[in-house]
């Protein structure tokens, strides 16, 4: 087994699959990459499966040397990937030979982006996954849960023939801006909310905190009026959206925690946390209602065209 090697670890980067399932209910968070539809593309543009394991690069900073010879893909936000020294294309796949220097620089656009290796990167399973969530401390290289670093090994296969090169067709690549619509399936506790909660709530423009990361997106903007009351702790879901007294919303994210007391509007829809990813500190965030069978009839075929 050969593989890469870490010689910066960047600003935040994380081996994820698709997660750890089945262990909610003592307190493990699921983990993932925070844009799914990324990730799995870069997965099948090498035709793995879909929860091998990837690299989530957040931010650029990340430089990794080959050791070996074999195909890689990149998708997700464009972090001015070179290899050495020469300017690549994300949304596509290409070969690197032993000894190639991959460096990811900040963004051109988005903020995320996802480097998968043909096979997926062998990192130890814990709990079934390779997933990295640093509040759990699970998973990533060495299975405690800390993000790359310098020195560390990614280990992988070795192809012995160089195949085709493939390229996302246009028609299927995300259209991302610093200004997102997120849409919203009003929860069962909706009715705790008074008038003038909603009304702030659809009418705000709302502002991505710095203070977020992939516990959850923080919001800053006037002030939702929150139920008061105690609320009983329950389940927390991925896109769930929390008003804590202060009155300023979070979005629950994939390492989010498995329990939560704080009411919640609703969630919103999968597929635009996706796009939120991809969103740096500052982005401009506003709120549109969703119906039900629209969410799902949305979700079905995401779901269907990924095989999941």
């Amino acid at each position: 087994m050969t593989g890469f090697r870490v010689i910066k670890g960047g600003i935040l980067s994380l081996i994820q699959d698709t997660g750890r399932l089945g262990f909610q209910h003592l307190g493990v968070t699921r983990g993932g990459p925070l844009d799914a539809n990324s990730a799995y593309w870069a997965n099948r543009l090498l035709d793995n499966p879909v929860d091998a394991a990837v690299i989530e690069i957040t931010a650029g900073g990340l430089e990794l040397e080959s050791r070996t010879q074999t195909m890689v893909a990149i998708t997700g936000g464009d972090l001015n990937l070179t290899v050495n020294d020469v300017p690549q294309v994300p949304w596509r796949s290409f070969w690197v030979r032993q000894g190639d220097r991959l460096k990811f620089s900040t963004p051109r656009y988005g903020f995320r982006a996802y480097l998968a290796v043909s096979g997926g990167f062998q990192t130890p399973l814990v709990l079934g996954s390779r997933a990295t969530v640093m509040r759990d401390q699970l998973g990533g290289v060495a299975g405690d849960g800390r993000p790359l670093q310098a020195g560390d090994e990614l280990p992988c296969g070795h192809l012995q023939h160089e195949p085709l090169s493939r390229q996302i067709p246009q028609n299927y690549l995300p259209q991302w801006s610093q200004n997102v619509v997120l849409h919203v399936i009003p929860g069962y506790q909706q009715h705790y909310f008074s008038k003038a909660a909603w009304q702030t709530f659809w009418q705000q423009e709302f502002t991505l905190s710095s203070d977020s990361n992939r516990q959850g997106a923080r919001l800053q903007g006037a002030a939702i009026e929150a139920p008061e009351g105690k609320f009983l702790s329950e389940g927390v879901s991925y896109g769930a959206i929390q008003v804590p007294p202060d009155g300023q919303p979070i979005i629950m994210l994939e390492d989010r925690q498995t329990l939560g007391g704080y009411p919640k509007l609703g969630n919103i829809l999968p597929l635009d946390g996706f796009n939120l990813a991809q969103c740096a500190p500052g982005a401009k965030v506003r709120f549109q209602p969703i119906l039900l069978a629209e969410a799902q009839q949305q979700m079905r075929r995401y779901l269907r065209f990924f095989g999941l």
